[in-house]
């Protein structure tokens, strides 16, 4: 066992029981030998709660981590091409491929026991945010090994320091289907032969065909970045409102199902409260009746007493009489 192979497997199991998991490795390094080791295994650090449920997306569903990595490099491409046409239309179907993979991790967490709170998904919707924009950040949400969340816009490279557990020089490189089959370049035109004709002279006042060509292509490329530029101004507004109303959505869906919490609880203690009321109403019938027999007890005994009494007195008058 390795540093990363230790990591590789402390990083999959859920927070709760991470302290307990990493003691366990560094003393079985210890036990065996390896006190550099175990040294190096106690000083891991525990995942954010967002991190951890990307690690769990790499560990139980690398597909979804693989197609958020696919779809940045695609729109990374459309970008670096000018094409602005495709990195529009990708643009606009990015958020949905951000929430279905939120949705995903959510899913998966509360399978294994530990469900995200709105900030943890929020953190997992920013790193999947960072992984499409960014090449290395798609490199270190595939490592199972995330230890913090990963923030990034597309316009400066994701801080990656710190970010993963008992990293390698390779596990931060460019993913294999990242690397894209460059076109082949152009051959030159082939040298003319004495059979070639020769080039036509250009009309007085007018520029050369070829210069005509590059001329006409520059302005296209310009006015395709423009275009492009523009594009990325309206995604990015676009896409701040969205990431804005779906926080807001979230918060709101969490104090829905916090008050639907509550009101079962509630409800199931209506229901206590009214099985014991009925109990207690029971008793409370059984105890006037009861009460009524000894209030009618207590009368005729008092009645009784009260004769008896009378009886031992008019005994007590004769003794007095007869003595």
């Amino acid at each position: 066992m390795d540093l990363r192979d230790a990591a590789q497997e402390l990083y999959a199991v859920p927070p709760k029981d991470f302290t307990a998991e990493r003691t366990a490795l560094a003393r079985k390094a210890k036990d065996d030998g390896e006190k550099d080791l175990a040294k190096e295994i106690a000083g891991l650090p525990k995942p954010a709660a967002g991190a951890w449920a990307i690690n769990m997306l790499s560990v139980h569903k690398p597909e979804v981590i693989d197609g958020v990595v696919r779809f940045g490099v695609a729109l990374r491409t459309a970008q670096e091409d000018g094409d602005a046409e495709a990195f529009r239309e990708l643009g606009q179907q990015r958020q949905g491929q951000l929430t279905s993979a939120v949705h995903a991790a959510k899913e998966l967490a509360t399978e294994l026991g530990t469900p995200l709170s709105a900030a943890a998904a929020a953190d997992v919707e920013q790193t999947l945010r960072a992984a499409m924009a960014d090449v290395g950040a798609a490199a270190a949400v595939g490592t199972g090994r995330l230890v913090r969340g990963l923030s990034g816009s597309g316009f400066e490279a994701v801080d990656l320091t710190d970010a993963v557990a008992a990293a390698a020089p390779g596990d931060l490189v460019v993913p294999e289907h990242e690397v894209a089959s460059k076109p082949a370049a152009q051959k030159e035109p082939a040298s003319r032969t004495k059979e070639s004709p020769p080039p036509q002279a250009a009309a007085p006042g007018k520029k050369p065909p070829q210069e005509e060509a590059t001329s006409l292509a520059d302005r296209r490329a310009a006015k395709q970045r423009a275009a492009l530029k523009d594009a990325q101004k309206e995604f990015d507004a676009a896409d701040q409102e969205a990431a804005e109303a779906e926080a807001t959505a979230s918060s709101a869906w969490d104090v829905v199902n916090e008050l639907s919490a509550r009101r079962t609880r509630l409800k199931s203690e209506i229901e206590d409260a009214k099985k014991r009321l009925s109990s207690l109403e029971a008793e409370l019938i059984g105890l006037t009746r009861d009460a009524d027999a000894a209030e009618s007890l207590k009368k005729r005994s008092v009645r009784e007493a009260t004769q008896k009494r009378r009886a031992a007195d008019q005994a007590q008058r004769r003794v007095d009489r007869l003595g």
